[in-house]
């Protein structure tokens, strides 16, 4: 079996260039780089260490991040959204007004990390430790029973939008277009 030789990147552009030719970041080494606002997505990133990077205002989107070090790093208003997060080091982060949709944390350790005025929806915590993690204004709708550790004040509830509301939405939506076609089309014909 051959081994894994752990690229260590230098900057945001090293990383930028290497995903133009391949979408594994899988056991890179990132970490104490400013990568604030990057987009990754779609991305394997399994064991990766980006401890004591700044990745404030970033997107993380259907990323396997399963074993990855993020220990003191920076997410604040980060985007978090359909990723894993398996077993993966995020004691100490910074995740200050992060938003987390569907994200699997199952076995993390957030020890110590600050989710204040946090939005955590849908995410698995099985066996997730959540010692001393700071929830001060965070709101969610997770499941805590299943945690290993749950923080010691639960964050706030959301109170979920009734499940037909985003059809009415989508509803008015077409019915406004549909009136502007029509006028437009009543507008070309004059």
């Amino acid at each position: 079996m051959e081994a894994t030789k752990t690229v260590k990147f230098e900057s945001r552009d090293q990383i930028m260039e290497s995903l133009q030719k391949e979408r594994d970041l899988s056991g890179a080494d990132m970490s104490g780089l400013d990568l604030s606002g990057i987009k990754l997505m779609g991305l394997n990133m399994k064991g990766a260490d980006l401890h004591g990077s700044n990745l404030a205002k970033a997107t993380l989107a259907g990323a396997d991040m399963s074993e990855i070090n993020l220990a003191n790093t920076h997410l604040e208003e980060a985007r978090i959204a359909g990723a894993s997060l398996r077993a993966a080091n995020l004691r100490g982060a910074h995740m200050n007004a992060v938003k987390i949709i569907g994200v699997g944390l199952n076995e993390a350790d957030l020890t110590g990390a600050d989710l204040s005025e946090s939005r955590i929806i849908g995410a698995d915590v099985t066996g997730a430790d959540f010692s001393d993690v700071k929830t001060t204004g965070a709101q969610t709708a997770v499941n805590w029973a299943d945690a290993k550790v749950q923080p010691a004040e639960l964050p706030d509830p959301i109170s979920m939008p009734p499940k037909w509301l985003p059809f009415l939405f989508l509803g008015i939506v077409a019915f406004v277009v549909a009136i502007f076609m029509k006028r437009k089309k009543r507008r070309r014909s004059e």
